[in-house]
């Protein structure tokens, strides 16, 4: 399954995804498709899967547009072919850090309003920009072992060893959550967040850092989860799914997450444009969006979407009713101002 982590995106990434898309540049471009077909450059896999039944073979059969799929939907590459003037995608999926800088460096083409629909979008203003849509709610969820017991779905169980012992499995990456959760759990409310008090942050995970189980994997943080090496994780919402439908012994706490979001963007110069917009406005139908969250555990950016969902379903979706007012939606302006020195930081402290 895929999950939230392939939406990731930090400045190394980025410089070798330029490198690797220069490269690929000097090469002269495939044949621009015709307006019956539309390239789609997203994260593949069985995220891919889902798109395609819920979204891309339904478009077909209502227009006669054919989406096909592209790999390697790096914003290096995305930049690449805008600059070389031999863009191949005519619709790209992404960070917000993908619109943001595809924003700032003149990369991306607006998007046509009068076409889509977003009306019934989530009303966020990360939301809203004349240059991307966000696609779907994604999420980090608290993961705790059945052997603890009951456990308040809060961040504060994430400190309190004394009472639920035991190792913490958290990722490597700075911008994972766990400084917004750190903070959190130390009395900050949730929209005093931002600008992080690094320092703060660094002492409350001081209280607990012989404690923590560091994975660089997705994979690593099912592992530590299903073989109990941790009692306590924050996992990507697809992997922890995967580990409790494996059979393994966990409890998933969805009130307690950090949520993200990702994005739709037309790359400047797209051959395909409108089929692009029109493909936009088709997921952006309530019959759609409730098909999308039907296929995976992705949560829809539209409540009449969620409102149409059976309540097994809904229970499971991130972004869902279990996280309202609760779930914290990371600030990515700030991550993405702030990324290089945040990470320095947060390395120096891990390895201190």
């Amino acid at each position: 399954m895929a999950d939230e982590t392939a939406f990731s995106l930090n400045k190394r990434e980025f410089l070798t995804g330029m490198v690797a898309a220069g490269a690929a540049a000097m090469v002269p471009a495939a044949a621009f498709g015709a307006d019956d077909r539309l390239v789609f450059a997203n994260y593949g896999g069985s995220w891919e899967q889902a798109m395609r039944k819920a979204w891309m073979d339904p478009f077909t059969k209502e227009t006669g547009i054919q989406v096909v799929s592209a790999s390697g939907n790096t914003l290096g590459r995305m930049q690449a072919m805008v600059e070389a003037g031999k863009v191949e995608w005519d619709l790209v999926e992404g960070t917000p850090d993908l619109a943001s800088v595809g924003i700032q460096k003149g990369l991306l083409e607006p998007l046509d309003f009068k076409v889509i629909d977003r009306s019934l979008m989530l009303d966020r203003p990360e939301f809203r920009s004349d240059y991307m849509v966000p696609g779907v709610i994604l999420g980090r969820l608290l993961v705790v072992n059945q052997k603890l017991g009951p456990v308040p779905p809060e961040w504060p169980s994430l400190f309190d060893v004394a009472r639920f012992p035991g190792k913490r499995a958290f990722w490597t990456k700075a911008d994972s959550g766990l400084l917004e959760i750190a903070l959190m759990a130390d009395g900050v409310p949730a929209d005093k967040l931002y600008p992080l008090d690094l320092p703060r942050a660094f002492k409350k995970l001081d209280t607990i850092k012989k404690d923590i189980l560091w994975f660089e994997t997705v994979t690593q943080s099912e592992q530590f989860m299903r073989d109990g090496q941790a009692v306590m994780g924050l996992l990507a919402d697809g992997r922890a799914y995967n580990v409790k439908n494996s059979g393994g012994p966990v409890e998933i706490l969805p009130e307690a997450s950090i949520l993200l979001w990702s994005v739709l963007v037309v790359p400047k110069g797209a051959p395909n444009k409108q089929a692009a917009m029109r493909f936009l406005s088709y997921i952006y139908t309530v019959k759609a969006q409730t098909a999308i969250a039907m296929e995976y555990n992705y949560g829809p950016i539209m409540q009449k979407a969620i409102d149409q969902l059976p309540p097994e379903r809904v229970a499971l979706i991130s972004g869902g009713p279990s996280t309202k007012g609760k779930g914290v939606f990371l600030n990515s302006a700030w991550w993405n101002e702030n990324l290089e020195r945040v990470t320095e930081q947060f390395l120096n402290w891990r390895l201190g």
